[in-house]
């Protein structure tokens, strides 16, 4: 199979919003807009939607309950990252929104087989006005 590396599925809806700025496509959030918890079924169904779209890696976060995402990604067969942040923003000097996002799409990017490198040269800092 051949891995799809502009395809997401991450723990939260957020990433929907992100993902077609950069040709990328979400196909599936393991924790909803209401905060629930996938069922039995629906695990079952995001499993099988990662085999057959060739996703290499599902995204979490610190600030939701990783075992769901573990036990997906150990059934699907794919690298479970858990680094990503939709609200914590980095250590200065890039504190501030562009530098969480900067953050992010290295996570993103080095985990779905691209160069991490490519963003090196984003000012995130956050300049006081």
């Amino acid at each position: 199979m051949q891995l799809n590396l502009r395809t997401l599925l991450t723990y939260h809806d957020s990433f929907a919003y992100f993902a077609p700025r950069y040709g990328m496509t979400v196909i599936a959030a393991v924790q909803p807009a209401d905060f629930s918890e996938p069922g039995p079924q629906e695990v079952i169904g995001i499993i099988k939607q990662i085999k057959e779209t060739g996703v290499p890696a599902i995204f979490g976060s610190e600030v939701f309950p990783s075992k769901v995402m573990e036990q997906i990604a150990r059934e699907a067969n794919v690298k479970f990252i858990d680094q990503l942040s939709d609200d914590e923003l980095p250590a200065p000097p890039n504190h501030s929104f562009i530098g969480m996002m900067t953050n992010n799409m290295t996570i993103l990017t080095k985990a779905l087989g691209g160069n991490p490198t490519c963003m090196a040269n984003i000012d995130a800092s956050n300049i006081a006005f």
